[in-house]
């Protein structure tokens, strides 16, 4: 659960200081930045291996891109309707 949050967000977060962008604006990017493909690529790398426990990763991964996904549908309305406002 942290690396879909605190772990995510917090070098998004920092990587946006001197923007100008509010701290609302900030968390929103940590929050719906782009993510995902790193790990599918990462996974891919793990499986061309010949790491012991390779398939127990790529499905770790696996299982945290789905995660990510369902909680970032689940929570998007309210705030991308805030942000828009």
């Amino acid at each position: 659960m942290l690396s879909l949050t605190v772990l995510r967000m917090l070098p998004v977060y920092l990587s946006l200081t001197g923007t100008g962008l509010k701290p609302s604006a900030k968390l929103f990017v940590g929050w719906f930045g782009p993510r995902g493909l790193a790990s599918i690529v990462f996974a891919i790398i793990v499986l061309g291996s010949d790491l012991p426990n390779a398939q127990f990763l790529a499905m770790v991964v696996v299982c945290t891109v789905i995660l990510s996904v369902v909680a970032h549908e689940m929570t998007a309305n309210p705030p991308v309707n805030r942000f828009g406002r």
